[in-house]
C-alpha cells in the first residue's frame, strides 16, 4: 500500500520543505546558480513536482509548470521512492543505477546539488510530525 493516497499532501510537504530550505542564504545561492529547470513524475499517485531556478528566485510548481522551457532534467519514480528519498533513507545513485528512478537529461549537474539539500531531509521528516504524519516517517532498518 502506498504511502500516500493524494498526491496533494505529498506537494504541500514538498512547498514546505522548499520554503524552509530557501531561507538559508547559501543553499538559495547554490540552487539558483545551478540555473536548473527540473521535472519530477511520480507514479501511484501519479502527479509532477517542477523546481525552477533559472530566475532570481527559486520557484516550485506542484502539479505542473506554467511557463514554457524544456527542463534540463526529469526524474521519474514511485512517489514511495520519492518519500523514502526526503525521509533520507533512499541511496539516490543506486536508485538510479537499479533503475527504480528514470532520469533523462543532465542529471550530473543535478546529482552535485545533492550535498546542497542534505538539511531538506530533517525539514521534511519534521513536517510529517508537525502535520501528525509521524506514521509515514521511514527509518533506517536496523542490522542484526
Amino acid at each position: 500500500m502506498p504511502y500516500f493516497d493524494d498526491i496533494n499532501v505529498f506537494y504541500d510537504l514538498l512547498v514546505g520543505v522548499f520554503d524552509e530550505l530557501m531561507q538559508d542564504a547559501a543553499i538559495r545561492q547554490k540552487a539558483l546558480d545551478s540555473k536548473l529547470l527540473v521535472r519530477f513524475l511520480y507514479r501511484n499517485p501519479e502527479g509532477e513536482y517542477w523546481i525552477d531556478c533559472r530566475g532570481d528566485e527559486v520557484k516550485v510548481y506542484p502539479g505542473g509548470f506554467p511557463g514554457d522551457g524544456e527542463p534540463d532534467a526529469t526524474l521519474a519514480m514511485e512517489l514511495d521512492t520519492a518519500h523514502a528519498f526526503w525521509c533520507g533513507q533512499l541511496n539516490l545513485l543506486g536508485a538510479l543505477s537499479s533503475g527504480e528512478i528514470d532520469a533523462e537529461g543532465s542529471v550530473p549537474k543535478l546529482l552535485k546539488m545533492l550535498p546542497v539539500i542534505k538539511p531538506a531531509y530533517d525539514i521534511y521528516v519534521g513536517l510529517l510530525k508537525k502535520k501528525g504524519l509521524e506514521n509515514l516517517i521511514i527509518e533506517e532498518e536496523e542490522e542484526d
